[in-house]
């Protein structure tokens, strides 16, 4: 068999000696469960190892796997912290067809492996804690809450606790501008270690005081060498963490921190990981809860939902030397990270050739200026500067939602297309989009574009009162002035056959090179633009180079005309050429797309259009 030769789906190991999109080789298998495999790669141009998680070919296709995959790439993405495993790529291997993610090799031990032969020493124990909780603090800084901090997702390489790292983001929400962000609590996590708030009860409002919690638990498992038993039914689950359980084992030098960290109520355990990682001996017995903002508890809580199933579970799971946590990130809709299709709805008007198909003009708009005082930065801040940004009649504070949708009895195989209806006629204001990526009788998977979480809370909030369950929410999150290009997919219906953008990674740093590929276009003309954080659309049509079946592009980390926050790219396929997509400078995003939807309703032209998203880094 040769290096990239497909397999049966039977087979549940990729040889040695296989390479991955051509830049990892397999060196050997490491782990394997139910849903996917880890092996031990190298990177071929430097030798270095990677530690690649894989889904199973018959996985390949499962939404709620995929979901899972796409959800830890998009929380490692923005974790930039030692303490915390590094993410270095999420793609699809061509050959192969399986979804894969590239990660830090850690070569250590499950701090649960080390605790199966004995407690650490007091200061080891301390010096655990500091690391573990400065990495979880550096998430919930960008919004990002962990919900399954256990002895299995710390792991200590070379037996050192000061290099511990923390894995497994597969269930992590996000609560901030600048990545996504999930809507919607849910339970999550290993039940031993799990919150009060996991488990339903302060109204299942999962913050960032939940990790306090479980990382409480962990601690206890460090300094005694046994867990806690905090598990068991659902109701055993709630009924043993109703009350700040027995501490008499633990050290009087850390009693008073756990006793504040196990804390029942969230408002009574410390404000942050800060106030943990900064513990000392002596320090005073009791922190004030409301010393700091919680960074992930501003966002209102959600109803929860079920539990997706693990990438891996702990049973039948060994990783050997390299631990890496497997699970994933929110998000469906093609190859690579963050893919959202939409094209120009269907018309009954006579297609001008068999080849392209029914033409439709774009609705019309009308798009003014207006002036806001707060711009939001992709970091989730606010700065207080004036900037001009589009802004339509319609008024953005009322949140029109269709009836709800009650399924006749008997009649459940329709829902699943009455969902997606009703999520494509919801409307949610100006700089809104949603699009239902992944959706059954009983689960959706959407995703969608804004400027802010707010109407995204409202429908998450309107869909599970209409739908009588709660789906499961990305927000991708633009600014003020790229929502023109916000407003022109929303202005845009959904189609299958649409281009596919596929990038190497989400990030660009100044002097690397972004690199990717457009498939799917069939016979029609390809226009390649960036919408960049200032809301400047630029066209890149000429970075486009030919292929088998593809195009391919490369960026470079110093484009003029573009900030440091999120880079919008953007693929517009149409039958023919429009100038009005080929604009030879930059030009503001409210005029760009309004002489582009202009031009083509002019001219009964559909457009079908991707985008991706990604950040420049400085």
């Amino acid at each position: 068999m040769s290096p990239n030769e497909p397999f049966r789906s039977s087979y549940r190991g990729v040889p040695a000696g296989t390479r991955l999109n051509g830049i990892y080789e397999i060196d050997e298998m490491i782990g394997a469960g139910g849903m996917g495999e880890v092996y031990k790669c190298r990177e071929i141009q430097t030798g270095a190892p990677i530690a690649i998680k894989m889904l199973l070919p018959d996985m390949a296709e499962n939404e709620a796997a995929l979901a899972l995959f796409r959800r830890e790439a998009a929380a490692l993405h923005n974790l930039p912290h030692e303490a915390i495993v590094r993410y270095f790529l999420f793609t699809v291997e061509p050959v192969l067809q399986r979804p894969y993610l590239a990660m830090e090799f850690v070569d250590g031990r499950s701090l649960s492996d080390i605790l199966a032969e004995g407690p650490l020493t007091f200061e080891a124990m301390v010096k655990l804690m500091r690391r573990v909780a400065s990495g979880l603090q550096a998430a919930h800084e960008r919004g990002i809450i962990h919900r399954d901090v256990s002895p299995d997702n710390i792991i200590i390489p070379l037996g050192d606790v000061t290099r511990a790292k923390i894995i497994d983001f597969g269930i992590a929400r996000s609560t901030q501008v600048g990545d996504k962000t999930i809507i919607g609590n849910g339970f999550a996590g290993k039940d031993n270690y799990v919150s009060p708030e996991q488990v339903g009860l302060f109204n299942n409002d999962v913050t960032a005081k939940s990790d306090i919690y479980s990382l409480g638990l962990v601690l206890f498992h460090v300094l005694t060498g046994q867990k806690l038993d905090m598990g068991g039914s659902q109701y055993q689950l709630v009924e043993k963490r109703r009350r700040v359980p027995d501490l008499g084992a633990i050290d009087m030098r850390i009693r008073p921190l756990l006793e504040q960290m196990l804390q029942p109520d969230p408002a009574q355990r410390p404000a942050s990981m800060a106030d943990i990682a900064n513990w000392t001996i002596g320090s005073p017995r009791s922190f004030n809860p409301m010393a700091a903002p919680d960074a992930a508890a501003a966002q209102p809580a959600a109803p929860s939902q079920p539990v997706l199933a693990r990438i891996l579970g702990n049973r039948g799971v060994r990783l050997g030397a390299a631990v890496v946590g497997v699970a994933a990130l929110l998000g469906l809709g093609g190859y690579g990270f963050y893919e959202f299709v939409w094209s120009t709805p269907p018309a009954a008007i006579p297609p001008p050739s068999p080849v392209f198909g029914q033409t439709t003009p774009p609705a019309k708009t009308d798009t003014k200026s207006d002036t806001t005082k707060t711009a939001t930065k992709s970091d989730g801040k606010s700065d207080a500067k004036s900037e001009t940004k589009p802004e339509t009649k319609s008024n953005p504070a009322v949140v029109k939602s269709p009836p709800p949708v009650t399924p006749p009895s008997g009649d459940l195989a329709g829902r699943p297309d009455r969902i997606r209806k009703y999520v494509e006629q919801y409307d949610g204001g100006d700089c809104f989009f949603i699009l239902p990526v992944a959706v059954t009788q009983s689960a959706a998977v959407i995703e969608g574009f804004g400027a802010s979480t707010v109407p995204f809370d409202t429908f998450d909030r309107a869909f599970k009162r209409d739908q009588g369950f709660e789906a499961t929410v990305g927000v991708r999150q633009v600014t003020q002035a790229q929502c023109p290009a916000v407003k022109f997919l929303s202005q845009l219906g959904s189609q299958a056959r649409a281009p596919r953008i596929n990038l190497t990674s989400t990030e660009l740093k100044s002097g690397e090179t972004l690199n990717g590929t457009i498939e799917n276009f069939a016979n029609r003309v390809v226009e390649l633009l960036l919408v960049s954080d200032r809301g400047e659309v630029q066209s890149l049509s000429y970075l486009l180079k030919q292929g088998t079946d593809s195009l391919s592009f490369s960026i470079g980390g110093q484009r003029g005309g573009s900030g440091s926050g999120p880079q919008l790219l953007m693929a517009v396929t149409t039958p023919r050429v429009l100038d009005s997509l080929r604009q030879p400078r930059p030009l503001a995003a409210d005029m760009f797309f309004l002489q582009a939807l202009s031009e083509a309703q002019r001219n009964n032209v559909t457009m079908a259009t991707s985008a991706r998203y990604f950040q420049i880094k400085n």
